[in-house]
């Protein structure tokens, strides 16, 4: 197979797998969705389990607007609160409830509950070469200049 074609069919691909696992996951405890689910757990690898929205944003990977629509879900159903910066007034703050701590103490597995299932069969060689892959990945899509370099493969 061309390495184009490699290519465009690793990008469907994990298009599928985000969309499948996101299915997958409909059925989480409390209506939260995976991507809440995925923000909490952001969150909560934060000091004090507090932050601001905009090293949110960037530590979860998503745009500002899609971030906060995500965390006024999530006040909504009473695990963040959001607040302004006693530093700067500009800024919202948000934070884990008693209720999101409360569910990462009932649901201490969840995480490894979605985890597990997809990646059963998958051998530690494989998960080397994802993470090396998507690694790189990250990193072109995060790096504003063009890289302008051939692949090592070719």
């Amino acid at each position: 197979m061309k390495k184009s074609k490699k290519k465009q069919l690793v990008m469907s691909m994990i298009f599928r797998v985000a969309n499948l696992w996101q299915q997958k996951s409909a059925g989480m405890p409390d209506g939260m969705t995976l991507r809440q689910f995925m923000l909490l757990a952001t969150l909560r690898n934060f000091p004090d389990k507090k932050t601001n929205l905009s090293a949110l944003s960037e530590k979860f990977g998503g745009t500002r607007q899609n971030v906060r629509q995500l965390v006024n879900a999530l006040a909504g159903k009473g695990f963040v609160c959001m607040e302004q910066s006693d530093k700067d007034r500009r800024e919202t703050m948000i934070s884990l409830t008693d209720k999101a701590k409360t569910f990462f103490d009932e649901h201490e597995t969840a995480g490894e509950d979605l985890i597990q299932p997809v990646f059963a069969g998958v051998g530690e060689k494989s998960l080397d070469g994802a993470l090396e892959c998507l690694e790189t990945m990250l990193a072109n899509l995060e790096d504003d200049s063009p890289r302008g370099v051939a692949d090592e493969d070719e």
